[in-house]
């Protein structure tokens, strides 16, 4: 016995046509207006609470940067000061016992540093009162 089968039918889809009246343009019309109206004020208001957000949020993020800056900063010098005044110890023990030891090479070649010599203090001549008086009148 075989079986017989039935024929798959196939259901054609009928396009439904509308009818554009120009009632049904205008209405829609309004509501795209109204729908564009109402997405616009959200977008607005969004932007406005964004901005205020985002600012607080900068402003967070700069006093957080601050505050490490100053932190490593401070941590930068309280590392550098003893190197610091070793650096500058060992360049004055430097300069001082260069100074012994070749200071009779120096003499001999001639080359000694010269003695400093004392500063004058400037000295002020007053002029004759005469003096005074011939200039004016002139």
């Amino acid at each position: 016995m075989t079986r017989s089968t039935t024929p798959r039918r196939t259901v054609r889809k009928t396009k439904v046509q509308t009818e554009l009246s120009p009632r049904a343009v205008l209405l829609a019309g309004l509501g795209a207006v109204s729908l564009g109206r109402k997405q616009a004020l959200k977008s607005v208001d969004g932007l406005a609470t964004g901005a205020d957000d985002l600012r607080s949020r900068a402003e967070a993020a700069a006093r957080e940067a601050g505050s490490r800056v100053a932190k490593f900063r401070k941590q930068a010098k309280a590392r550098l000061a003893p190197v610091q005044k070793q650096a500058s110890q060992f360049a004055l023990k430097a300069q001082a016992e260069f100074e012994t030891r070749f200071a009779p090479v120096l003499a001999k070649l001639g080359a000694k540093a010269p003695a400093k010599r004392a500063t004058r203090a400037a000295k002020r001549t007053a002029r004759p009162a005469a003096a005074k008086r011939t200039r004016k009148r002139a």
